[in-house]
């Protein structure tokens, strides 16, 4: 006998058996045509699409709900698990919100682990946002999430944040694009919340706000070869809005800034809310024309009307190693830190920033900041 057939035929018998036990024999696919789907962009299919979901997701051997065409018109929807098994949700087709849709979301997908939401077509949020309208939608959404992956997707005219990722965990976002007009407000690219272990990369992020926000509860996030432009750059926050927020454990590496509003942004509101941002690191960073490259505001106040006061947000441990390029402001690094809790524990290595315009060279601006430089140091340091 052979004795490598035997253990072969062994192991595919032991499959067998695992597989008849556990429910996990076959993957199906669930084409959206199938469930009376209309293309055309004109007759609502959320219907269809919840349907195609239900069936997807009490698979037991693994499933993916295909659209392979479009486009299709979709209202907001909520694809929700458990599932039995691991779900993709498929997407080389177009999918469409319809115009002056209103609520919390367009497509959010919830309690599901094991969760794949690929392929090469488009979620099309129809934006942009009208002006002083009530509860606009983001336009993709992932709420307890866990062990999924993101990849390959277009995310396109969000009426705000185009892809909002809370109490996740574990998730891989890949090859995304996304793009909307630079001046469209509140249109966020990824934003994350109450989540760990979430890697972004390999991206091309065009917003009317900032390409990656990172709200409280983001922890061990790590942001790697994005093209961040127009939009606000990566942010941090804002934080100080309750008691007890915090990030920490942050990696930003191999980014690009093109043309952004702010570079590398730490932003917290001088309140006596008690928080902290801790272990951030940013390194091989390039930015060409950014306005405000790296800035520390702990005084944040986006309506202007907030009273002058000291941040209890601590600000400790943050890198910014080989950060290069060109500001259109004369203020390349900006550390306006807390008067009652300073900035400490940062480090400038290697930081190369020089203005764009004529005349002139970029300087630095600090408040109640400390830490160690080395390197390159243009311009010349202020901690």
């Amino acid at each position: 006998m052979n004795y490598r057939l035997s253990i072969s035929k062994f192991t595919v018998l032991l499959l067998l058996i695992f597989c008849l036990n556990k429910g996990y024999c076959h993957s199906r696919v669930f084409h959206l045509d199938d469930y009376g789907a209309v293309k055309g962009g004109k007759v609502d299919n959320s219907k269809a699409l919840l349907k195609a979901w239900d069936d997807a997701c009490k698979w037991k051997g693994g499933s993916r709900l295909d659209i392979s065409s479009g486009p299709y018109l979709v209202n907001a929807v909520l694809l929700v698990g458990p599932c039995k098994g691991p779900i993709e949700f498929h997407n080389t087709g177009s999918l469409i919100a319809p115009l002056g849709l209103r609520g919390q979301y367009w497509i959010e997908f919830r309690y599901i682990d094991g969760l794949t939401v690929s392929g090469s077509g488009s979620f099309d949020g129809r934006g942009p946002p009208k002006q002083g309208s009530p509860y606009l939608p983001t336009l993709l959404r992932f709420s307890f999430v866990t062990n999924s992956n993101a990849q390959d997707l277009k995310l396109i005219n969000s009426q705000t944040t185009h892809f909002n990722l809370f109490a996740c965990n574990n998730t891989k976002i890949s090859q995304i694009t996304i793009s909307s007009p630079g001046d469209s407000p509140n249109t966020d690219g990824i934003k994350i919340g109450e989540s760990n272990g979430i890697i972004i990369s390999n991206s091309t992020i065009a917003s009317g706000d900032d390409c990656v926000a990172l709200l409280t509860g983001s922890k061990n996030i790590s942001v790697i070869g994005v093209t961040c432009g127009p939009g606000h750059g990566i942010s941090i926050g804002s934080l100080g809005g309750s008691p007890n927020e915090h990030v920490e454990q942050i990696f930003v590496s191999n980014i690009k800034l093109l043309n952004t509003t702010n570079g590398l942004r730490i932003k917290t509101k001088a309140t006596n809310m008690v928080g902290m941002v801790t272990n951030v690191r940013y390194e091989n960073v390039f930015m060409d024309g950014v306005q405000n490259p790296i800035i520390f505001d702990q005084n944040y106040c986006p309506p202007k009307t907030c009273k002058q006061g000291s941040s209890r947000v601590q600000i400790s441990d943050v890198k910014f190693r080989n950060i290069y390029g060109t500001s259109k402001t004369n203020v390349a690094v900006n550390l306006q830190c807390s008067g009652r809790n300073p900035c400490n524990k940062i480090e400038l290595k290697d930081i190369e920033i020089k203005y764009q315009g004529l005349k002139g060279k970029t300087i630095s601006s600090c408040s109640h900041a400390s830490g160690e430089v080395y390197g390159i140091q243009v311009p010349k340091p202020c901690i």
